[in-house]
């Protein structure tokens, strides 16, 4: 009987990609030796192994076609994958490689196959290989075209690493979209276990009289929001945390001032962490929604869209200091959304401050201009706003009590 799998793209997934300086180019692993798995991807690998899913690899593999490597070490990296899985506990049960090209140097390569991704052949090649149900099963990967192959079968598609405009309009390019956007494939196992075994609901008694056997819908919803956090929580990219710690610490090296900017919910997460970083970093810092009187005369005088930038203006604003955006979409220049942030940040890029965000959806302006930008993954569509406001809260308190960052002890820690 056929049943769910996983089948995972390889490079950029479970391995790095390779950095060829002298080409300037970025490729797969042509040899053995090259092949590195990347931070959790083989523990997220044995996860999977856990729930008793199927993982295959299912990835596109022209490097022979262009001559780039042969046969044999093709079938080294090959190996050279197993083994370093194998250390992690981790196994996966099935390799499906599509070596073909469109110009490919050699010409028993040179064909028109029905498996090279965005075609879906190669999906169907292990889903026949292993027994597996594609429409039940997941597709992973980190590029437009493994996620239109897996929408070809009906997959649940999984994209992973950074969410960035021009991604976006790849997809849209393609007519696709993900179910799932996650920073990295210990993210995407994260989503299928909650999918796979969801945590046990608590019986319905235990919250009420009532006496119907299901939980009710408030009750799903409850157990839904948490499993969703729980999934944020492991997409969250590490890298960009560590990122803005580093500009933190250099802020407090060079006697910098820290500007937070936010709207909504934003401007009140500004002024809960503007106390935050001044009493427990030792941060001098500010946001324009602690002046009322300024903000609402600024906004009379000149315009919403220019209120913040004047703001800074009138701060003197210069290098040595950082902008920190709180924003659910991160500012959109075209749509006009938030257009205060985008000609704040816009601002902060002109006087050489640096920038800064936590923010929601795709990063939006914030992410395509600073130089450190936390993206909460979105998990579900509609609840992309609770789930941002919220980690940025969580954000914000991980930054200040970092080790590096931390100057005063906080009371409840010092009174135990």
């Amino acid at each position: 009987m056929a049943r769910a799998g996983v089948l995972i793209d390889r490079d950029g997934v479970i391995n790095t990609m390779v950095l060829h300086p002298e080409h300037g180019t970025v490729d797969s692993p042509a040899t053995p030796e090259e092949l590195e798995l990347l931070p959790g991807s083989g523990r997220a690998v044995a996860r999977l192994n856990a729930l008793d899913l199927p993982v295959a690899v299912v990835s596109n593999q022209p490097g022979l076609a262009k001559g780039r490597f042969s046969e044999v070490l093709l079938g080294a990296v090959t190996t050279e994958m197993h083994r370093l899985l194998g250390e992690q506990g981790a196994h996966v049960d099935g390799v499906y490689l599509c070596q073909h090209h469109p110009s490919a140097l050699l010409a028993a390569w040179r064909v028109e196959c029905d498996c090279r991704k965005p075609l879906p052949g190669l999906l169907r090649q292990a889903a026949a290989g292993l027994d597996l149900d594609l429409a039940a099963s997941y597709v992973i990967g980190d590029g437009v075209t493994d996620i239109a192959a897996g929408a070809a079968v009906g997959a649940t598609t999984v994209l992973v690493g950074p969410r960035k405009l021009y991604v976006d309009h790849a997809l849209d390019a393609y007519g696709v979209w993900p179910d799932h956007f996650v920073a990295d494939l210990a993210g995407a196992v994260s989503l299928i276990e909650d999918r796979e075994h969801p945590r046990a609901m608590v019986a319905p008694t235990q919250y009420t009289t009532s006496s119907q056997d299901a939980a009710s819908p408030a009750e799903d919803y409850v157990d839904r929001y948490l499993r969703e956090t729980h999934a944020v929580t492991d997409g969250l990219d590490r890298g960009q945390i560590e990122a803005t710690v580093d500009l933190l610490v250099r802020l407090k090296e060079t006697g910098g001032r820290l500007f937070f900017v936010g709207v909504g919910g934003g401007a009140g997460h500004a002024s809960h962490a503007v106390n935050d970083f001044r009493k427990i970093a030792g941060i001098e810092s500010y946001t324009p929604s602690d002046n009322v009187s300024e903000l609402t005369a600024r906004i009379n005088d000149d315009a919403w869209e220019s209120a913040y930038a004047r703001w800074l203006e009138g701060s003197r604003l210069c290098e040595k200091d950082l902008l920190f955006v709180l924003s659910v979409g991160g500012g959109d220049r075209e749509r006009g959304i938030s257009a205060n942030l985008v000609a704040a940040m816009d601002l902060a890029k002109e006087r050489g401050a640096s920038v800064c965000g936590v923010v929601g959806r795709d990063g939006g302006h914030c992410a395509e201009v600073a130089d450190a930008c936390i993206v909460i993954p979105v998990i579900s569509a509609d609840t992309i706003t609770p789930h941002t406001e919220g980690f940025q809260a969580v954000v914000w308190h991980l930054l200040v009590t970092h080790p590096r960052v931390l100057q005063h002890e906080m009371k409840w820690e010092s009174s135990v």
